[in-house]
Formats: structure tokens, sequence, C-alpha cells
């Protein structure tokens, strides 16, 4: 015999228009009601529970309340603190220093640390998304390199960018652009903006085979005066870790 959880609507029908025990038909409908009344809280709960914004670059993460959330922090503990990120490399130091060759030199500042998404490896995408609010610092910028990137081509309405020489993972280097990008969000919401490297990213991308999930570190450094990066993919050990 079906339990009072298992009826449906038109079950409870059926027995209101028989002739029955009139307890049996109250029973039912009680039973059905308190069964969407739990179907109902288990759903909003769970929505709560799973609710998910995107980012301008489509990068999926937790909603978290502003006044909660904090910014350029590890989201792991090893023994309740919080680890240092990775240094820089000593091969990417001293391509460094050969590339400077005597020139004024600033040392490398670390920019951001994350994980690579889809989104940064797409060849339809064809850029390295550096979210403004996982960033350490925009210090890294001159006031001016930050109103050139904010600002337009007056012929092709186009933002302009940064002609920049960044070192690959490999150690080689290669010639990109740097941009911002502010996408507005969606119901009048607040503009999420992104610094982005683009250009020959794809060619990145491939020669280095960068895949999803890799932990990358972003630095910046400065020959003289000439901004420049550097892209370090850290071993497996530092997967996870994210200055968010």
């Amino acid at each position: 015999m079906a339990t009072f959880r298992d009826l449906t609507f038109d079950d409870v029908k059926d027995m209101l228009n028989m002739k029955g025990n009139a307890f049996d038909v109250l029973a039912a409908v009680a039973g059905r009601g308190k069964e969407i009344f739990d179907d109902h809280i288990a759903e909003t709960e769970t929505k709560r529970l799973k609710r998910i914004h995107h980012d301008d670059d489509g990068e999926a993460s937790t909603s978290i309340s502003p006044k909660k959330r904090k910014c350029n922090s590890p989201n792991i503990k090893i023994n309740g603190q919080h680890p240092p990120p990775p240094p820089l490399p000593e091969e990417f130091q001293n391509v460094i220093q050969e590339m400077a060759q005597g020139k004024n030199l600033t040392p490398p500042t670390l920019v951001i640390q994350k994980s690579l998404f889809g989104t940064d490896l797409s060849p339809g995408h064809n850029r390295l998304s550096i979210p403004m609010s996982q960033i350490l610092s925009d210090d890294f910028l001159t006031d001016e390199e930050k109103r050139l990137v904010r600002s337009c081509d007056v012929a092709t309405k186009k933002k302009k960018y940064i002609d920049v020489t960044i070192i690959e993972p490999s150690l080689k280097s290669e010639t990109v652009k740097f941009s911002r990008w502010d996408m507005p969000k969606g119901n009048g919401g607040k503009t999420s903006s992104s610094y982005v490297i683009n250009g020959r990213w794809n060619a990145i991308v491939e020669k280095n085979k960068l895949r999803v999930k890799m932990e990358v570190q972003l630095w910046c450094f400065r020959v003289d005066g000439d901004l420049r990066f550097a892209l370090v993919r850290l071993p497996g050990i530092h997967q996870g870790f994210r200055l968010n």
C-alpha cells in the first residue's frame, strides 16, 4: 500500500471523491501538505548554500558578502596559518638580470597568483584574466599607465593597451598586450574590472602547455621604467593556493 508521501494531488482528489474513512482522507491531505513544505525548505536551503556568482570573465566563485570578503588572503591554511606565496624562482631572476644588463631594474613584485580557468585557455578568448579584486595591489602601474588603459582610442573607440614583454614559463620572452576590461554586471549591478594579457597569449598557452587548474604567478618588474612581466608555473605542491 502506498504511503502518504507517495500520494499525488490526483490521489488525494480521488480519495475525497470516495466514500471512505474521513480520518484517512484528512491524514493524506495533511501528509501531502507537510511534504510540499519540507521540499520547499530543502530547495531554499540548497539554493542558499550553492549560490554562485560569475566574474566578468566567466570564472565562478562562491558568493560572499562584501563586508565579509577578505581580499588578497590565501584560501587554505597549514597548521592554522596562511602559507606565504612561493618566491620568484632563481632561474627567472637570472633571466631578468640578463634582460636588464646594467640598466635600471626595479625588484620583481608579485601581482597575482591564481589557478587557470577554461576561459584563460580558450582560443576564442585569447587572454589571461587578472581580476582587480584578486591582485595584491595595482601599485605596480604608474598613474599614467592606469589612465591609459582606462581610455579609448578616439577613432576606433577601442580600449588602449600597453605593449609589454613577458617571460614565459619556458623562460623565453614574448611581446603581449596589457589592457583593462570593464564588464557591467547584469540587473544594474556594479562594473567588474579586470586587467588582461592578450595579443600573443594563445601562443604562450600552446608553447608552454598550460592547462586548466594549473597554478601560476604573474610577477612584474621594470627595466629603465618599461613595464615587464614574468609568468611562473608553480609545481603541483602549490596547486589550490590562491590569493583572492
